[in-house]
């Protein structure tokens, strides 16, 4: 009887130990393209504090007054995202933009390598779709269960809409 009590004693105190450990660990959602959310890479070369490089080196020259650009008219239509493959099948998506809007994600491909895929899209699919209307871009967050196609998914989509940006 006194084992007993000891091993159950031993076995909660374990359980709550790891659902402790569990809870703790839980971070914020993380992008699908890999960055942390609300982090971006730099868009050029240069630095905006007139340093080039890794090194932080100064500039040999003094970077010239930008002329003002003239706005890009908004973009307009569907455009085809890159097919990304996974271990899991190929994920493609066209992008559907109106007056430089996201309006519409149409997935064209999802992972079909097994009938688990096929349910896990299922679910998956929606989820991203109304989180990328919802961001206006692909900095969507991983649908749990469903890594590999939430990182097709935002990949396809982060093409397409850079062919609407040309």
């Amino acid at each position: 009887m006194r084992r007993t009590t000891l091993a159950l004693a031993a076995t909660t105190a374990g359980l709550a130990a790891l659902v402790g450990l569990k809870t703790q660990s839980a971070g914020a959602p993380r992008s699908a393209l890999g960055a942390s959310p609300g982090t971006r890479q730099p868009a050029g070369p240069a630095s905006p504090s007139g340093t080039s490089g890794p090194t932080g080196s100064p500039a040999s020259s003094p970077a010239a007054p930008a002329a003002p650009a003239a706005p890009a008219a908004p973009a307009n239509g569907s455009f085809t995202g890159s097919a990304i493959a996974s271990q899991y099948g190929t994920v493609q998506v066209r992008a559907v933009v109106r007056n430089g809007r996201l309006t519409d994600v149409v997935v064209l491909r999802q992972t079909d390598v097994g009938e688990r895929s096929t349910q896990i899209d299922s679910y998956a699919v929606p989820v991203l779709k109304s989180e990328a209307l919802a961001a206006q871009s692909a900095e969507i967050d991983v649908v749990s269960g469903a890594t590999y196609t939430s990182v097709g998914y935002a990949r396809s989509l982060q093409a397409a809409l850079d062919a609407a940006r040309r």
